[in-house]
């Protein structure tokens, strides 16, 4: 009977210790995938969330970031093992959060594609600087 009420007791505690979610890290829309897989291979993310790492490959007017673009398409890039460049065009939904960036600073793109290619349809759903 007392090692019945001492298993509850650990039970009960250690329900207790899980660690809340941190409020200040991005939300996860859906896996890291390579920019080059996703390049050679668009057609199969149509449909999926996917979280990329890129630079943005916009020229801006002197003064002008990446807030300036919300609501408007924007051509980000990579760079390929073998030094090929990759590129393709995303599109920031009006009222997305953006962080303070410019033409060739990196970022971590959260976005769903949703036609498949690589000129249009890959909505971003978070975007941080890395």
């Amino acid at each position: 009977m007392r090692s019945r009420r001492l298993a509850l007791v650990f039970v009960v505690l250690g329900g207790g210790c899980a660690s809340a979610p941190n409020p200040d890290a991005p939300r996860h829309y859906g896996p890291r995938v390579s920019v080059s897989d996703f390049v050679k291979n668009t057609a199969r993310y149509r449909g999926k969330a996917i979280t990329l790492d890129v630079r943005i490959d916009e020229r801006m007017p002197t003064g002008q970031t990446l807030r300036e673009y919300v609501g408007r398409d924007i051509r980000v890039a990579a760079t390929a093992p073998k030094g090929e460049r990759l590129s393709f065009v995303i599109t920031i939904p009006p009222g997305l959060p953006v962080p303070d960036a410019g033409y060739s600073d990196d970022v971590r793109i959260a976005l769903i594609c949703t036609r498949g290619s690589l000129r249009e349809g890959n909505e971003a759903k978070a975007i941080e600087r890395r």
